[in-house]
């Protein structure tokens, strides 16, 4: 049965940045499909609310807190991870920074800690997981990118320039890590209805506005658009899917 195949019974999966947005979505979807989920946020309180959310439907979820420019996070919460519910079958690198400036202006700081949280991060968690998935054959590395990884946006240069380099790094795990049963995919969404971007439409009419006006499909995305995506590539149903970038962006990756 199709429904069978995006079953996640049995399979413990870590989210990164997850109290909120994209995060919160791939958690709740996973979670609902069967998943036990390590949520994570910067924000512990914030963190302990979406695990409370998932609780209390009767699924498996713990909170963890901690800063993604500390790289001493991905073997703490890896750790934390397989001491909660014995295992780890899932990782989705979705913890990120951003900073809006020119290029002109960014200073080196700056660029070094959009690099740290935004690259070596999901760098060690992905090498910490992956020598989890190895033994067992079977893993799934879920990374988060987006559109402006093909856009060079002069006003956001090290997000930019970070989530192009994941890209690649997902090229490269993907490649490296199939014959083990492990499969490396990247989501890149497009402009979507998140915390992190409310201030681009702090109305519900300035975002149906930028929606018709930016995006081909005519409107901003959410969350859920993006958990969707998450869930197939983490079920059997997306078992021979590995080393893609797939856009979730309404189309504004085709103009």
């Amino acid at each position: 049965m199709l429904d069978e195949r995006f079953n996640l019974n049995g399979k413990v999966a870590l989210i990164t940045g997850s109290g909120r947005g994209i995060g919160l979505a791939i958690g709740e979807t996973l979670s609902e499909h069967g998943a036990a989920v390590v949520l994570h946020d910067i924000e512990l309180n914030v963190a302990k609310a979406a695990a409370e959310k998932i609780t209390s439907r009767g699924r498996k979820a713990i909170a963890f807190g901690g800063d993604i420019e500390d790289l001493s996070l991905p073997k703490r919460l890896v750790t934390d991870a397989v001491g909660a519910f014995g295992g780890l079958h899932i990782l989705v690198n979705n913890a990120s920074i951003q900073s809006r400036e020119s290029w002109l202006d960014v200073d080196v700081e700056t660029i070094h800690r959009e690099v740290n949280a935004n690259l070596i991060s999901p760098i060690l968690f992905s090498q910490l997981a992956a020598r989890i998935f190895k033994p067992q054959r079977f893993g799934r590395i879920i990374n988060l990118g987006s559109i402006q990884q093909i856009r060079g946006n002069p006003w956001m240069l090290p997000y930019s320039l970070t989530k192009a380099a994941m890209e690649k790094l997902t090229t490269a795990m993907a490649r490296d890590l199939a014959k083990d049963g492990i499969t490396v995919n990247l989501i890149a969404p497009g402009w979507m209805n998140t915390h992190r971007n409310r201030e681009d439409f702090p109305t519900e009419e300035r975002k149906i506005e930028i929606g018709k006006k930016h995006v081909p499909l005519g409107r901003v995305g959410e969350a859920s658009d993006c958990a969707g995506i998450a869930l197939l590539l983490c079920s059997e149903a997306g078992e021979y899917i590995t080393g893609q970038s797939i856009f979730v962006d309404g189309g504004m990756s085709t103009s």
